[in-house]
This record gives C-alpha cells, structure tokens and sequence, in this order.
C-alpha cells in the first residue's frame, strides 16, 4: 500500500513547499528585490541591547544553524571546517566553504514602500555600510526617530553574487514619521535577538561526524 503521507513529505522535500508555520515566519522578513529598496532602520526600544543582533549561520542539509560560537560556545563544525581548509586539498577546501558558518545580522526597518516593520536580514557588507553612516559626521546615528536618515539599499543581481556596493543613506534628514506613525513602528518592533537559537553541540557534532562519515 503506498504511503500517501510519506509520499507527500518527499514531495515537499523535494519542491522545498514550505509549511505553513514556515511562510508565516517568512513573512517577517524584508525580501529585497532587485533594484532599490528604501528602509528606515530602527533603534532598538531601549539601551538594554544594540538595535540589531548578530550570528553565524551553518546551512547544513538545506538548514540553518546557529554557531554556538556566536555566545562564546566550542562549535564542532567550525572545528570541522578549519581541518578541512588546513588539509589544502581543493574537494577539502571547497567542503569546508560550503559548511562555514556565515555572519548575518538581524535589524528592524521600516519598508518605506509598505510602511510594515520588516526584520532586515543582511551580510558583513551590507551591514558595514549601514555602521558606516555612524562614524560620518554627514550622517550620524541614522535610527534617530526624529533626525535619522532613511538608507536605499540597491541590490544588483548581474554578477555571479548579489552586489550591495551602491547601497547608501539618503542625504537628507527625516523624522522617521509623525508621532502617531512611530508609535506604532515602534510597539511591532520583532524581537531580533530572540530568533537567534543557538544549536547545540551535540547536534552539529552529530552532524559533523556524519560529514565525516564517523561513527
């Protein structure tokens, strides 16, 4: 008798059909398309923690993975990586790139076009550029509700990777909206650093082994 149930969990596998926990969760992100993307990155709600939060991600087995050494753990695939780069054998290096945990940061910012506080998702690059603005005289602390700098994001898609580069602030200083308007940006605010959830070390040692093929 076929199986319908574990037809379907093959099929989704494979076609990657998210559930429908998974597409809710998706909709908390900013998906930038290609072009410009107008932002208004947001401070955090108080000074217990900076506005954005940080990780390394491992996509392993099409999941991702939070490094425990994001809070100052012994991560099993990080040491699995280094060996394998050490080796200097290219199938080696090229394993050890796919398995490196990858920096990612985490903010909130208002999609100037929807008006919806989205949870932006981004590089070292892109991040770089955003944290530039605080060190320019020009620009400042540009989450400031009331002189801040909304920031384009331009992605560009012809390369191999997509490119930040022309990514900037917008020039001109701007309340991040009326008072009624920030209120409410800043009561849905999502909870960025909680979506960081370390894995543990026996998971990504299992894991590890099993790339290894180690009992």
């Amino acid at each position: 008798m076929v199986n319908i149930e574990e037809l379907r969990n093959k099929y989704n596998q494979l076609n990657k059909v998210p559930s429908k926990d998974n597409a809710d969760f998706l909709k908390k992100f900013l998906m930038m398309e290609e072009g410009e993307t107008i932002v208004r990155v947001l401070p955090w709600k108080d000074d217990t923690q900076e506005f954005y939060s940080e990780t390394g991600i491992h996509r392993i087995n099409d999941r991702n993975y939070h490094c425990p050494k994001v809070k100052g753990g012994e991560c099993p695939m990080c040491d699995l990586s280094f060996k394998l780069w050490n080796t200097k054998d290219e199938t080696n290096m090229d394993l050890a790139r796919q398995i490196k945990a990858r920096k990612r940061f985490y903010l909130n910012a208002v999609e100037r076009a929807t008006g919806e506080v989205k949870i932006l998702s981004v590089g070292i690059k892109l991040f770089s550029k955003i944290l530039d603005c605080f060190f320019d005289e020009d620009y400042g602390d540009i989450t400031d509700v009331n002189v801040g700098h909304d920031f384009k994001i331009v992605k560009d898609k012809s390369g191999q990777w997509p490119d930040y580069s022309k990514s900037a602030p917008k020039p001109k200083q701007s309340p991040l909206g009326s008072d009624k308007e920030t209120a409410e940006y800043m009561d849905t605010l999502h909870d960025v650093h909680g979506l960081i959830k370390v894995a543990s070390y026996e998971d990504l040692k299992k894991l590890a082994m099993e790339i290894t093929g180690d009992d």
